[in-house]
């Protein structure tokens, strides 16, 4: 009989990334972004920054309303200290040309107190565009 053993922190972290991107972009839960992105959080996406749960939910709705029947993958997921970093795929569809897209990307985010409070984005935006054009 062998018993369970209690999550590392750093295990409990890529729980918490996987929950994001499951319920925040396959589920459409905008309520877990208010769960789990801290109010005082930055998502830094290139050049733009996003503060807090409210300007996020702006660039979420936004992404949301340019594509639909979208569902992230996960690849990989890594975890050291306060940080986890996942390697993700999106298969979407352009709501406004019916369009299938295909893209990956990197989220790397700092973990405080079990909810988000830095993360970094990169995502293949010049393979968008082509596939969009």
């Amino acid at each position: 009989m062998s018993t369970a053993q209690p999550q590392t922190t750093t295990e409990q972290n890529k729980q918490l990334i996987l929950r994001w991107f499951d319920e925040v972009w396959n589920q459409g839960r905008r309520e877990t972004i208010y769960d789990l992105f801290a109010p005082d959080a930055v998502l830094h996406d290139g050049a733009t920054n996003f503060h807090g749960p409210d300007e996020f939910c702006r660039f979420y709705d936004a992404l949301r309303a340019q594509l639909s029947d979208f569902r992230v993958t996960p690849i990989v997921s890594l975890a050291e200290g306060d940080l986890v970093c996942l390697h993700w795929s999106v298969a979407a569809r352009q709501t406004s040309s019916g369009k299938p897209l295909q893209i990956t990307g990197t989220s790397v985010v700092r973990i405080h107190d079990g909810r988000f409070v830095e993360a970094w984005q990169n995502w293949d935006q010049a393979s968008q565009a082509a596939q969009l054009g």
